[in-house]
């Protein structure tokens, strides 16, 4: 037996898990770095609260540090919002200016940054970076005790490591692998021989259809659905008749999906997502789509099926890619821009259909003057009218 029951009623916990779980798998999030500046103020403190010295935090994020070092730090905060205490960031040298007004203890900015500040500075190359670092220091993820929840449902034949834990009404079906240190948060759904890579954690109500492979610390945030069937249907004698969809999906090392998206499965063979692909919010990847190494897809961004992005490919929000069309490594695809050919590597496209940068900018300049255009138009038709009227008549 794997499992055995110790003091908490409520937890099976493995009975070789002596060493504690392994360092938990963290992600820091590539969008807003503002810490959330505005109405919300400061950046609310969890439970416990750490103080740490900022030479410490400076040798964290290998930074010049420029004053005290032995300044206790309690947590990281918004520039306008920060107190005594907080250390604050400036990534944008347009605020440098407020930096003389914030109560902050202490402030990160870039090495070449003028900046006139009361308190210590830690100067790093990438302000971005050193907060995420930071931040994480401060508000680490999560963590749960190893073991399996006894309201989970684990069938036999599954496989859960002894440092893995599986929360509450969570389903984990016949010959399906949840490795070292893995995280099945409550109702999320494991489905028949799926792999489950170590450290990877699935959030609450996610879902994983059989057969799918998670590779080591992936992240799969609530409600998102990977492995469901590809949309393929023939249309025939006046009905949609479906395909069958018999592949799988596999997820790369590093894979970070966001909540409400899809990765369908593959007609035949694989729907593939490369190693640290980070994929947003209300994401559609279609069946047969390969997707490569490090790439980005922003929020409402979609793929037909049997699309492939090259390494470092970015989808802004909103953007979409016909069927079986390739997007070259490191090309990016603006908002709301659509494709429907190829694009070569690093190209940046606009528009609807989408075109080069630079053209899609004329296109667009040309169309703010349409209702000039036009009206000028108008008004050459009506002199040429005039001066037709006079032409005696043959």
């Amino acid at each position: 037996d794997v499992y055995k029951r110790q003091s908490n009623p409520h937890l099976s916990v493995a009975n070789n898990y002596h060493d504690g779980p392994p360092e938990p798998a963290y992600s820091i999030c590539a969008g807003r770095t503002d810490g959330g500046e505005g109405e919300s103020g400061r950046i609310a403190r969890m439970a416990g609260e750490k103080v740490e010295s900022l030479k410490d935090l400076c040798s964290l994020v290998g930074g010049e540090l420029e004053g005290d070092g032995d300044v206790r730090i309690r947590g990281v905060a918004p520039l306008a919002s920060a107190q005594e205490g907080d250390i604050a960031f400036l990534f944008d040298p347009k605020r440098a200016a407020d930096a003389a007004r914030s109560s902050a203890s202490a402030l990160v900015v870039s090495k070449d940054m003028k900046v006139e500040f009361r308190a210590a500075i830690i100067r790093v190359e990438d302000p971005a970076i050193a907060f995420a670092l930071i931040a994480r220091r401060f508000h680490p993820i999560p963590d749960e005790p190893a073991g399996v929840d006894p309201r989970a449902a684990v069938e036999e034949g599954a496989w859960v490591a002894p440092d893995a834990y599986v929360g509450p009404f969570a389903v984990v079906r016949a010959g399906a692998r949840i490795e070292s240190g893995c995280r099945v948060y409550a109702l999320a759904y494991i489905g028949r021989n799926c792999r489950v890579g170590p450290r990877s954690r699935i959030y609450p109500g996610a879902v994983l259809y059989d057969g799918v492979d998670v590779g080591a610390d992936v992240v799969i945030h609530a409600s998102t659905v990977i492995g469901a069937d590809g949309f393929g249907y023939r249309f025939r004698d006046g009905r949609h008749v479906p395909i069958p969809q018999v592949g799988r999906v596999v997820l790369g090392d590093a894979v970070e999906i966001g909540a409400n998206s899809a990765v369908d499965r593959a007609t035949m063979g694989e729907t593939l997502v490369g190693e640290g692909t980070k994929i947003d919010n209300l994401v559609q990847v279609g069946h047969n789509c390969r997707i490569g190494r490090h790439c980005i897809l922003c929020g409402q961004a979609g793929l037909a099926g049997s699309v492939e992005l090259g390494d470092y490919a970015i989808l802004a929000a909103n953007a979409g890619v016909a069927d079986h069309r390739k997007v070259g490594a490191g090309a990016q695809i603006g908002a709301k821009s659509g494709v429907h050919r190829d694009v070569p590597p690093g190209a940046r496209m606009l528009g609807l259909p989408a075109r080069e940068a630079r053209e899609a900018a004329r296109v667009e300049a040309c169309v703010s003057k349409l209702p000039e255009l036009v009206e000028r138009l108008r008004k050459l038709e009506e002199r040429i009218a005039g001066l037709e009227s006079r032409l005696p008549r043959p």
